[in-house]
């Protein structure tokens, strides 16, 4: 079984309840410590720790979710700040994931220590599995209580309920046991693949740190990008929500949205500036960062109402230009922009400006060379000592841009690279462009997350029934997680999957055709009634 997401790290988000104790808040990042409370005459404090381990399980490398729970006297050593464990705790534990209980468990930790691993597995009901005996993180004999299930495949929220029942004694019973909320936060990659009109087959991607994503599109013309999570809109939830945090991964082979600024709204409500920011430190992807913070979640939930409990974010480029990049060595960052549309056999001026990134994106002069290549083949250089001047200020000519008659036979993707900014060779930095750009209405929209090829691959080798193959894809259809265009049905007159369909399918699985061809087999179906949409 393959693994359909990517699962890193896990942010957490908790309120304690005890006795008449007021509720207080976690930070909800990395780790949680709940703040200290009085068990009888000793003063406790519960620590939440996590972090995901990759290993091989039968040949495939799975993320394993590793929870470490530790109950323990609070600072006894100020001056070492050491800490204490607390003997023969009992552990009353139950996860909820989507408003099903998935563990209910009680655990005797004779150190005071938990360590829960949840495996991905195709196990419909979770099992517990053996347990091992291991060098805590703490440095202390502990147990691994090893949990394995098809849900763990997945991120999103996970709700812990813990309950300390006894501590220094099994027999000792808390009349007053300690509850705490703990609702935790794993980390979730998709990727989805759009055929753009002049970039081609592009694959965003979506990193959550809340839930899960339900919805996803893509606007071609506007250069929108939208998705959707489950989110409950009430006091409660806001008040254990730290903060909001969403990237959205921008290929740096598609140059549309390698902008300089983008701008974002959270349920058609603008979100400041300062929460959207650029990392281009990624070789392969730009991250967008959407951090909204509490007091403006606070804000939103006191100002609207909202009728469905989720949000929908947006993200599009601020303006088209101008592009934007930084060097490998994250030095240097080059803004490009040019006075009219790249066409074959016109003229036109491409300028930039070379910012120095460690003086707050200054203008610098520095040496540096451009080529321009098309078809793997150079057909432009130049090289040349950048201006420290600003843009509205007089700079020298052709320092900061060049003079350009497009040749007649270039059209499509070019890449403009810029090489040895200041000298040094990592500091490169390269932007595709178009020459004779299209419409973008001249592509259908097709965006298909990558991981339903499984599904595909596994009905073509006839290891899922036809039936199953038009269930599921139906179904995400349904819940917008294939998006095709929709056609008018037809009555149905054979109720059999034509043989190309399946034949298409294990192609497109092995990555032999692309969306389009295959969302044209699933059109077809769509078209003679064999899925309803």
């Amino acid at each position: 079984m393959n693994l359909k997401f990517l699962m890193v790290p896990i942010f957490l988000l908790g309120v304690l309840f005890v006795g008449q104790i007021s509720d207080s808040f976690g930070h909800g990042l990395g780790s949680e410590t709940m703040p200290p409370v009085m068990v009888g005459d000793i003063e406790a404090t519960l620590e939440v720790n996590s972090s995901t381990i990759y290993t091989d399980v039968d040949g495939e490398e799975k993320g394993i979710r590793q929870i470490s729970i530790n109950f323990f006297e609070s600072f006894t050593n100020i001056d070492s700040n050491e800490v204490k464990s607390i003997d023969n705790v009992t552990f009353q534990v139950e996860l909820i994931k989507s408003g099903e209980t998935i563990i209910n468990e009680t655990f005797e930790r004779d150190d005071g220590i938990l360590i829960m691993n949840l495996t991905p597995s195709d196990n419909k009901q979770v099992q517990i599995m053996e347990r091992e005996t291991f060098a805590s993180f703490f440095g202390l004999a502990s147990e691994q209580y090893n949990f394995e299930g098809k849900v763990f495949e997945n991120g999103g929220l996970y709700e812990f309920e813990i309950s300390v029942l006894t501590i220094n004694g099994y027999d000792n019973v808390l009349s007053d046991p300690v509850n705490y909320d703990l609702g935790i936060s794993i980390e979730e990659t998709t990727r989805y693949e759009i055929n753009d009109a002049n970039y081609g087959i592009q694959e965003l991607g979506i990193v959550t740190f809340f839930d899960q994503i339900t919805e996803f599109d893509y606007n071609a013309e506007t250069k929108e990008i939208i998705f959707s999570f489950p989110f409950e809109w009430n006091q409660n939830t806001i008040d254990q929500t730290t903060v909001i945090h969403e990237e959205v991964l921008v290929p740096k082979t598609y140059g549309d949205l390698l902008v300089s600024k983008y701008i974002a709204t959270l349920n058609g409500i603008g979100l400041p500036e300062s929460m959207i920011n650029i990392d281009d430190f990624s070789a392969d992807d730009r991250l967008v960062h959407i951090v909204v913070s509490q007091k403006e979640l606070q804000e939103i939930f006191s100002n609207n109402e909202f009728s469905d409990n989720k949000i929908t974010m947006t993200v599009k480029p601020e303006s088209d230009l101008p592009l934007s990049g930084v060097t490998e060595n994250g030095q240097f960052k080059v803004n490009l922009w040019w006075t009219k549309d790249l066409r074959s056999g016109e003229y036109t001026v491409v300028r930039y400006d070379i910012l120095d990134t460690f003086l707050k994106d200054r203008p610098i002069a520095v040496p540096y060379d451009l080529k321009v290549f098309y078809d793997g083949e150079q057909i432009f250089a130049k090289s040349n000592v950048s201006s420290d001047a600003k843009p509205s200020e007089a700079r020298p000519s052709n320092k900061n841009d060049f003079e350009w008659n497009i040749p007649e036979d270039v059209s499509g993707i070019i890449v403009l690279k810029f090489e040895n900014i200041g000298g040094s060779k990592l500091a490169n930095v390269e932007f595709p462009l178009v020459v004779d750009r299209k419409d973008s209405s001249q592509i259908n929209s097709y965006q298909i997350p990558k991981w339903v090829k499984n599904n595909a691959g596994w009905w073509a080798d006839e290891q899922i029934p036809d039936s199953a193959f038009i269930d599921g894809i139906e179904y995400l259809i349904k819940e917008q997680i294939i998006i095709v265009p929709i056609t008018e049905t037809q009555s149905k007159e054979d109720s059999s999957i034509p043989e190309w369909i399946k034949t298409n399918a294990g192609w497109w699985a092995d990555g032999q055709i692309d969306d389009k061809t295959f969302a044209t087999g699933i059109e077809y179906l769509i078209k003679i009634g064999l899925i309803i949409v």
